[in-house]
């Protein structure tokens, strides 16, 4: 049931704005994507499993590339088992603001389809464990800390949809340096 009033929200969505203009020099647009990191696994209980959510907005210029900021927040979840018995998890969120620069790879004729490269800079904040440093009897070397780094992505545009694949590079995160994010997203365009 869910899905179905989704499905017709997306639909509403795309009629409404179907006949603005897309990729037109100076015209703004909006973002709202989400999707995986590091693999499916949506079971927060699992080992690597992650989400990420990312709002942007940017601004076309004449080439039709785009100038664009995103604010994104992202989760995974480590399982630790130091004595092989006694399992736990742990949380890590990363809180960042990205800047980056969209390159039209591919167009269609109809301005229907797009394939866009995406290279951005970013900085943000790592939470390991919501800031507490023992997990069960455990105690966590992991420190919470400012990060800055960058990612490249690949997103196809088809109307006002996305779908995006980006690589994520952290090199000072405790925890991991590079993620895979996969996801999808709706764009607004003005």
């Amino acid at each position: 049931m869910k899905l179905i009033k989704l499905t017709i929200l997306f639909l509403c969505l795309s009629v409404t704005y179907a006949f603005s203009q897309v990729h037109v020099k100076g015209s703004r647009f909006f973002d709202i994507a989400a999707g995986t990191v590091d693999g499916i696994d949506h079971n927060l209980k699992n080992d690597n499993s992650g989400f990420w959510v990312s709002l942007g907005t940017g601004r076309y210029n004449k080439f039709e590339n785009s100038w664009r900021w995103n604010l994104d927040y992202l989760q995974k979840t480590y399982v630790f088992s130091p004595d092989g018995l006694n399992t736990g998890t742990i949380p890590v969120r990363h809180y960042s603001v990205q800047f980056g620069h969209g390159f039209k790879l591919i167009k269609s004729k109809r301005r229907v389809f797009y394939l866009n490269a995406i290279p951005q800079l970013l900085a943000g904040y790592e939470s390991v464990n919501n800031n507490v440093s023992v997990a069960g009897n455990y105690h966590i070397n992991n420190k919470n800390k400012f990060l800055i780094g960058g990612m490249v992505g690949i997103e196809i545009e088809i109307e006002h949809f996305t779908i995006q694949a980006k690589q994520r590079w952290l090199p000072k995160s405790s925890t991991k340096i590079f993620h895979t994010q996969l996801g999808i997203g709706y764009r607004f365009n003005r």
